[in-house]
């Protein structure tokens, strides 16, 4: 039969087997600036766009759009996204891009 001690000796060993595995469970890599990321965008027929990074950062792409026939400018925000995650956006009409870029998130 089981003892009191050797059942408490089992369960503190458990706990502390448990423990150390979800404290180290993976070095995880820090999030990096997105500046520093390696990020890429890509200019999409003039109308659209799209930015993903190739390390881990949260990012989004922003456009710089122009609407006619009063020029006047208005921002485009893609889906927040993660490392190599793709963020798209697209202007309201075609060939109104005027400016792409990668932003934190």
């Amino acid at each position: 039969m089981f003892s009191v001690k050797k059942l408490a000796a089992g369960a503190i060993a458990a706990t502390a087997t448990a423990t150390a595995v979800v404290a180290g469970g993976g070095a995880a890599q820090a999030d990096v600036p997105v500046w520093q990321a390696n990020c890429h965008v890509y200019n999409i027929f003039n109308t659209g766009g799209m930015a993903s990074c190739e390390l881990p950062t949260w990012h989004q792409v922003k456009l710089t759009c122009v609407a006619w026939p009063v020029p006047f400018t208005y921002w485009k925000y893609g889906p927040i996204q993660y490392g190599q995650g793709q963020s798209w956006a697209s202007c309201d009409s075609f060939n109104a891009l005027v400016g792409i870029e990668v932003i934190q998130a």
